[in-house]
């Protein structure tokens, strides 16, 4: 729980409430108005809030009405003179959590906070084991109940005690980031910093200066000495997206750091020791850039100590439904919808769709699907183009094709009906690099 919203028109009230809360470590947010009080419960979001029945615009009753109604989960402690007790049973029938009679001691205050913490975390408890018994898992925006899936969390549990480097394969979109911080979470290593470099992003000399760093005048623009991600990671982990994408020289370089521990910064000749743990990803087969000497074979050695593979969103059926309702929920809040769920037909088009752009590609249509819908259902009308007009491909109506087949053709429907690469690249849910990659490899112009 991060915020408390308190809305009482009596001022001495809420500094009294605000002394006593400010040692939970939580947002305080005051409102002597309910109309006030409701706008920022919409806007904040709170997990608790502190409720007086007698406000100078609105009865407290109906202010706890609109957030009963509202779906934001939030414990409401209605704030009540002894008159009154009737009405706080009421407003206990209502929904509220529990009242607080005036006047109040700091004891109540502490006593009505850890009663609600208490119930937060046997909330929370309860809605793990029936994940577990319906066999999700939810650890953070992972979310599966694959049987491939599961099996890889397990494993990255296991390997998050160790040191070792992890190599994470899997097409993009997977979440093999997701599972990178995941890996950091459960380590030793979490106190640490997680620190991410997109070896796609940058060129040779730019990836390895941001990677170890550089000193002074060591080229053109290298005004000052900077520390590389490897330094900034000190005690913590170094995630590597894409890391087939690196250069030779730097290749050799982040080789060098796996064997030693130690590097020099662009320029320098004076070693730097790090003791930062190495976890890569890649979109590509290293194994057979390494036979086409693209790929170091004595970095993917080193790399792939523990390997693990993040299954495709369309061999991951079950789980399509779980992802949507999950990050509909999240973009719901952030822009202030209220959103129940989203339609059979929607979900009935989401399986039938081959989602090349995997995970990120599925978020991203539910993002704009969020934004542009106008009920309080998700329906086809919030889907882009290429998704409304998708027709699965069956033996019946067009010959058998490859994966590689369905791909060139998905990515240039795509391409006919966006504005430009990037847009494109969005909607499948890849880099642009990676997008370009592909077009190149099918001869798409």
């Amino acid at each position: 729980m991060k915020k408390i919203l308190l809305i009482d028109d009596d001022r001495n009230i809420l500094t009294t409430l605000k002394i006593h809360l400010e040692d939970t470590g939580m947002k305080i947010l005051l409102a002597e108005s309910g109309q006030k009080g409701l706008e920022l419960f919409n806007q904040e979001k709170p997990e608790v809030v502190f409720l007086d029945l007698k406000l100078p615009d609105t009865d407290g009753l109906q202010v706890l009405g609109e957030i009963v109604r509202s779906e934001i989960k939030a414990y409401v402690v209605i704030i009540t003179a002894y008159a009154t007790i009737d009405t706080a049973v009421q407003a206990i029938k209502m929904g509220a959590f529990d009242y607080l009679p005036k006047p109040f001691t700091p004891e109540q205050i502490t006593h009505h906070m850890q009663m609600m913490a208490k119930v937060h975390l046997l909330e929370s408890e309860v809605e793990t084991l029936k994940n577990q018994l319906k066999g999700i898992i939810r650890e953070g925006d992972f979310i599966t109940r694959n049987r491939n899936a599961r099996s890889v969390l397990k494993m990255a549990r296991k390997v998050a005690d160790t040191d070792a480097s992890v190599l994470i394969s899997g097409e993009s979109g997977t979440g093999k980031g997701v599972l990178a911080g995941l890996i950091h979470t459960w380590s030793p290593r979490s106190s640490g910093p997680f620190v991410s470099v997109d070896c796609t992003a940058l060129q040779e000399n730019l990836l390895e200066s941001n990677l170890f760093g550089h000193v002074k005048g060591a080229f053109t623009g290298a005004v000052q000495n900077k520390k590389g991600k490897l330094e900034l990671a000190k005690g913590g982990t170094v995630f590597l997206d894409e890391v087939s994408e690196m250069s030779g020289a730097v290749q050799g370089k982040l080789l060098h750091f796996l064997q030693h521990k130690k590097f020099e910064r662009l320029g320098d000749t004076q070693m730097i020791r790090v003791d930062a743990r190495i976890i890569a990803a890649t979109n590509r087969d290293l194994e057979e850039l390494v036979q086409e000497n693209m790929f170091r074979q004595d970095l993917f050695f080193r790399l792939n100590v523990i390997e693990l593979f993040l299954p495709p969103l369309r061999e991951r059926p079950e789980d399509i439904p779980l992802i949507a309702e999950h990050y509909l929920t999240q973009f719901a809040t952030v822009n202030n919808k209220h959103m129940k769920g989203i339609s059979d037909q929607v979900l009935k088009s989401f399986r039938s769709y081959p989602w090349p752009g995997n995970v990120r590609e599925l978020i991203n249509v539910i993002e704009r699907g969020t934004i542009l819908s106008q009920k309080d259902r998700l329906t086809m009308e919030d889907l882009p183009p290429h998704i409304i007009h998708y027709k699965p491909r069956t033996p019946s109506t067009q010959k058998m094709q490859t994966i590689a087949e369905a791909e060139k053709s998905h990515i240039k429907e795509v391409l006919l009906h966006t504005a430009s690469i990037e847009e494109a690249a969005r909607v499948l849910g890849i880099d642009p690099a990676t997008l370009w990659r592909k077009r190149k490899k099918y001869q798409i112009d």
